[in-house]
Formats: C-alpha cells, structure tokens, sequence
C-alpha cells in the first residue's frame, strides 16, 4: 500500500465516523422572534457510564447557548422541577413552562454521553421536542447518536452540531426574507 493510499484511507476514516442521519420532524415552527424555554434535560441512564451524570445539564446549556444564536430565536434555561435522572413527560414540561410564562418549550433526555480518550469511542445521543405550551402541540421532534470512531469529535462537538440542526428547523424565516412563493436569501444586512 502507497502512502498516498494509507493518506487518503486515514483521511475517509477520519471523515467517515459511526453515525446514522438524524430523526426530525416538523410539524410547525416558532415564529420569528420567539423564546424557546429548554427545560434541563433529564441525563443519560446507562449503567456504570459515570459521564452520564450531569449529562443533562450540559446538554440542555449547549442548546441553550446554540439556539440564542440563532438569529430571530430566543433561548432560556428552565431548572429541571424533577431530579437529574426522574423522567419529566412533554404534559409536565408543557404545564411547567406555561406556568412560567412561556409559549414553548423543549424537553428532553441524553440517551449517550461518552468521552474519553482511550479505546472506546465517543458518543453522544439525544431525543428533543419543541412544544407548544399552548396546546401541548409537539412542534418539532429530533433524535439522533452519533459516535466518533476517530475519539477526536467530543461529545459536547457533537451535541453542539446536534443543537444547530434543530435551530435550522424550528424557526420560520421573517416575511421580509419572502419574495412571491419562494424563500430569497437577503443577506445580514451588513455592507
């Protein structure tokens, strides 16, 4: 084997990585300008996995800081009413975040969080809904697990582009953006 060969090989690895395309669906969007509550999402539950605890919490605070980024979406962090590990239903997250005064809401669990430098690889998993606290509506659901078979992606990183695909899809673009039936890019405005 040539070291061009072995070059471009370790390169497709480095690339390729464990992961399947990720589960969304969207139902209906917030509109532009809205807040979003992330309610701390409940950790992951997987026995003799010590990086599950506090999984929650970083999770939901990497969707927090990604989606107030996002221009016209506003986030904010909602403490978890119920332990770290206790499952909280879409109903008790809805209910929780109306009383809050907020129009929707995100809920969700860690199902993997893994990162370590060593033989096993990195991972990372998460299911998340976008609920309307005005009728219990699911807006938007999203689930995915991705592993790094290179260890160099953390699970963070991964969570982080997790967070952005679903800022890309929970949002509807302002009608300043529309043009006739189509969606026209107008820039940021800068220039």
């Amino acid at each position: 084997m040539t070291m061009r060969t072995r070059a471009l090989l370790a390169m497709m690895m480095l690339l390729a990585g464990c992961a399947t395309d990720p589960s969304i669906t969207v139902k209906h969007r917030v509109p532009h300008g809205g807040t979003v509550a992330v309610v701390m999402f409940e950790d992951c539950a997987i026995a003799n996995q010590v990086d599950c605890d506090g999984s929650g919490a970083k999770a939901s605070s990497i969707f927090v800081r990604v989606l107030s980024q996002k221009p016209g979406l506003n986030a904010v962090s909602l403490p978890r009413p119920v332990g770290a590990k206790a499952p909280l239903t879409d109903d008790a997250a809805v209910a929780y975040a109306k009383s809050k005064g907020y129009r929707y809401v995100i809920n969700g669990e860690v199902q993997d969080y893994y990162g370590h430098m060593g033989i096993h690889s990195n991972r990372a998993g998460i299911s998340v809904r976008v609920l309307s606290t005005s009728n219990g509506l699911e807006l938007t659901s999203y689930s995915y697990q991705e592993k790094s078979t290179t260890h160099l992606t953390t699970p963070d990183e991964m969570l982080e582009d997790m967070a952005k695909q679903v800022a890309d899809v929970i949002i509807t673009e302002p009608k300043s953006r529309h043009q006739g039936n189509f969606l026209i890019y107008k820039g940021n405005g800068a220039g």
